[in-house]
């Protein structure tokens, strides 16, 4: 008698639990009428009037495309647009205190070299304002391998 009170109440138990499963988890509001839709990752503001700054090493210049890519210091790299009025600061000449103002197709070559973006948003492409140069790198190439390359 008491092995029949202990199987019937597991049984009741069980049943119990079949029951409340079959209602199963739904996100939407209403049974079957919207389907669940993650939020989008928020976007850091980035307002159009206000110059941001990166400083990093200079990966590569693209003059085809007027790009500039840099590493930053946690290591991404970043694509800024440039353009003739973008200004770049080179090292300060010897002598004189005044720094030396470059065109940025000076810097191809100059790959490694320190280098600080100010930019702006500009329909959602980082525009480049002005590029101050830390430290100029200038990579030497080996007079018999540019023969090759010619």
């Amino acid at each position: 008698m008491k092995r029949l009170l202990v199987f019937s109440l597991i049984c009741f138990v069980s049943g119990l639990m079949t029951i409340s499963c079959e209602r199963g988890v739904h996100a939407s509001r209403e049974e079957g009428t919207e389907t669940y839709q993650p939020r989008t990752a928020p976007r850091a503001k980035v307002t159009p009037d206000v110059d941001q700054d990166v400083q990093g090493d200079l990966i590569s210049v693209d003059m085809k495309n007027n790009t500039i890519m840099v590493r930053a210091e946690n290591g991404m790299e970043q694509t800024f647009k440039f353009d003739d009025q973008t200004m770049v600061q080179g090292l300060q000449r010897e002598g004189t205190k005044q720094p030396r103002t470059i065109q940025v197709r000076n810097l191809i070559g100059k790959e490694g070299s320190e280098v600080t973006v100010m930019w702006k948003d500009e329909a959602g492409a980082k525009m480049a304002t002005s590029v101050n140069v830390n430290q100029l790198v200038s990579k030497k190439i080996d007079k018999g391998k540019a023969r090759r390359l010619n």
